[in-house]
């Protein structure tokens, strides 16, 4: 009888032995990708193509956020109107770079939305509104040809131009922000000066030399509703230092030492100043200090004239500049003679100890970890910014019977479509967030409470996430390991320059008559047929989850706190900030 043919043309048999894939075997047959067996640090599981694709899709979280909004499976978040007896929808007001020249004026309102994921059984949307304008500037030119501008293509940047505003320093401070011109939306990634290279360098607080701060008022300037007779009395109170943010030029600090690394540059600093002051009660509110608009906030004791002196050293990852210079080395000396002007912010910090001089008190923070930025604002010529192509959405307005919705399309390619074309002025864009892991890409703890009759169906406690063999780096985790206890994130900064959505934040938009385009990124057939039947037992569950979501609710605000730090643009070291700061 002849063999079958192999397929080579010739009638011979190859028989291969089974590979042993060692730790990537997978204990369960059938499963797609490679699972290590062995979970030890250093593993880590291999997607299929397939899996990848279905993965990233986003059409998921559209179906799941649009089922979300037809079920009516969310509320408002409400407050009670002690005159009135009525519940009115809760709104936080704040500010956007408060302290500055250029801050904003936004309010904060919410939805809450039940789960299974989060201890507290809730998960928070808050969407960002401003009630304020900036003059930033107007795009005039952008580099969107992806023949003549390879190495941005391969980057997956959109560089453009613009003229700088009366307002144009606020840009410093606008990374990772959403920015709009009215139709085109898009994420900041980088400032840079007419001639192409950075106008802002940011440096973080070291592990050895955290941020301290001391201050120190005289007792005669001390004014509050009653006197002071035992200054112990406010340790653990929160301190404010008014001209909390603090912008000069370089060679007004009164230390700047630099040390130079292969991949780092090292600054030590010392600086002061004279500000009024105002200490506030820890104790009278819920959300930190620094999420609110301060000038609302309930006083203890203030003073005037108080000194104040910073001391800190911080780290410059060289790394993230270094390609605008091309091959010339960037070393500490370079960054110096490119910038003009250092600035950073004193925040509201914790009393660790008061000391009696006599006739004056001197306070000490507890150390805490912050930023310092080297800059070079923009000049007459404007600026360069420069955007992620894949955080490109379009707005526009939709009719639907006789109803206005505003329809967004993500769907947006800026090498190939028209964008920042409408010649307005860049603003501040609207903006959602959500406390969820697929929106923030970190995971919460809260602490561990009875639901009822003192069980527990599911222990959601998540006390110390470890962090994973692909979560960020050691210079991108320095502001957030200080919170480890509280939260642990493997956001990459590929995902916090995107234009994040949630099934939680799909189903909050759909909410306020914002219409998201169906995605075009459709999953596979079979991951859609399996989606549809989680997604079935899933709305089956909602009843159940919000009756755990009312028995819990009460819990913690500390995903509130988190979402709204997403929304005030927080960096990863203000945000550890608050959330150590917050009383949940």
């Amino acid at each position: 009888m002849p063999r079958k043919q192999n397929g080579f043309g010739a009638h011979q048999s190859f028989a291969f032995k089974q590979v042993d894939k060692g730790t990537h075997k997978s204990k369960k047959p059938g499963a797609a990708g490679y699972y290590p067996s062995d979970r030890s640090f250093g593993s880590s599981v291999h997607r299929t193509v397939i899996e990848k694709y279905n993965l990233d899709s986003d059409w998921v979280k559209w179906r799941k956020g649009f089922e979300y909004y037809n079920k009516a499976a969310w509320y408002k978040l409400q407050t009670l109107d002690e005159f009135s007896g009525e519940y009115k929808d809760s709104q936080i007001n704040s500010v956007l770079y408060q302290g500055t020249d250029y801050q904003v004026d936004v309010v904060f309102d919410g939805y809450k939305f039940a789960t299974k994921g989060a201890d507290s059984n809730n998960h928070y949307v808050m969407k960002r509104t401003t009630t304020s304008s900036l003059d930033i500037g107007v795009i005039t030119q952008v580099f969107n040809d992806a023949f003549e501008y390879p190495e941005r293509k391969r980057n997956r940047e959109i560089w453009v131009k613009g003229t700088g505003g009366t307002q144009g320093r606020a840009l410093l401070r606008m990374i990772g922000e959403r920015i709009t011109d009215g139709e085109t939306e898009a994420t900041l990634d980088f400032v840079l000066t007419s001639e192409g290279i950075p106008a802002l360098y940011i440096g973080k607080s070291t592990d050895e030399n955290p941020t301290t701060v001391k201050v120190q008022v005289k007792k005669a300037n001390l004014v509050g509703a009653e006197p002071l007779t035992n200054p112990q009395d406010l340790v653990g109170k929160i301190l404010y230092v008014k001209d909390f943010f603090i912008e000069k030029p370089l060679l007004d600090l009164a230390l700047f030492n630099t040390e130079d690394n292969s991949y780092t540059a090292t600054v030590d600093v010392t600086d002061g100043g004279t500000s009024d002051i105002e200490i506030l009660d820890s104790d009278a509110n819920t959300l930190p200090p620094s999420l609110y608009d301060i000038s609302q906030l309930d006083k203890l004791y203030t003073a005037s004239s108080g000194i104040y002196e910073v001391k800190g050293s911080y780290i410059f990852d060289k790394t993230i500049y270094q390609r605008f210079f091309g091959n010339q080395y960037l070393s500490a000396a370079l960054i110096g003679e490119n910038v003009d002007t250092i600035s950073y912010s004193v925040f509201p910090f914790k009393i660790l100890g008061v000391a009696d001089l006599g006739d004056t008190l001197e306070f000490v923070s507890v150390p805490f970890k912050s930023e310092f930025r080297l800059t070079l604002p923009p000049g007459p010529d404007g600026a360069i910014l420069v955007f992620t192509d894949y955080s490109f959405i379009k707005r526009g307005i939709q009719v639907i019977k006789n109803d206005t919705w505003e329809l967004i399309d993500t769907d947006i390619d800026p090498w190939m479509d028209e964008v920042f074309t409408t010649g307005l002025p860049l603003q501040p864009a609207t903006v959602y967030t959500c406390s969820c892991p697929s929106h923030s890409h970190s995971i919460l703890r809260a602490p561990q409470e009875t639901q009822d009759d003192a069980t527990r169906k599911i222990n959601r406690q998540r006390r110390y996430p470890l962090p994973t063999v692909l979560s960020s780096n050691d210079y991108q985790a320095l502001g957030m390991n200080q919170a480890a206890g509280l939260i642990e994130s493997w956001e990459s900064r590929q995902h916090r320059m995107s234009f994040k959505t949630c099934k939680h934040s799909i189903a909050a938009m759909f909410i306020e008559k914002v219409k998201i385009k169906e995605p075009s990124t459709y999953p596979t057939v079979e991951a859609r047929e399996q989606f549809e039947e989680k997604l079935a037992k899933d709305m089956e569950e909602v009843g159940q989850e919000f009756v755990s979501s009312y028995k819990r609710g009460g819990l913690t605000t500390l995903e509130v706190i988190f979402a709204l730090a997403q929304g005030l643009n927080l960096d990863d070291v203000e945000t550890a900030f608050v959330m150590l700061n917050s009383n949940f």
